[in-house]
């Protein structure tokens, strides 16, 4: 059971760790600017981009290790769930224990849009998978 979780987990814990880093260990000062301006902040572009890719590794991961035979509630749970609240309790982290960053509702927003967004995707590649092991029988 254990081996399991840790082989639908190892991947999106990299990313997680990743973004912990990106977002609570490099100082302020060390963010580089973008050059070009945008309707909406290119920092909550970034949290959306961020917390895509986990939800998308995770989600991936999770359908591709089961062939596209997968239960619904645990993607939603595990790959859509997880990744928000883990964005929530790293706003809170960046709020309480690293001063010079803060925690910030709007980002959370865009880390939980960025989580959402990959549930069409999601189930597009189950649906993918699941038609591959039919047009597989067919031969």
């Amino acid at each position: 059971m254990l081996k399991n979780a840790f082989k639908y987990s190892w991947p999106p814990l990299i990313i997680a760790i990743i973004i912990f880093y990106l977002s609570c260990l490099i100082p302020n000062d060390d963010i580089p600017e973008v050059g070009f301006e945008f309707f909406i902040p290119t920092d909550k572009i970034v949290h959306f981009l961020m917390y895509f890719g986990l939800a998308i590794v995770a989600s991936f991961n999770y359908i591709y290790d089961k062939n596209g035979h997968i239960i619904i509630l645990k993607l939603i749970v595990f790959a859509i769930l997880i990744p928000i609240l883990y964005g929530g309790l790293i706003e809170i982290i960046q709020a309480k224990f690293f001063p010079p960053r803060s925690g910030d509702w709007y980002d959370f927003l865009a880390d939980t849009l960025g989580a959402l967004a990959t549930l069409p995707f999601s189930l597009w590649f189950r649906q993918y998978l699941l038609n591959k092991q039919i047009r597989e029988q067919d031969i």
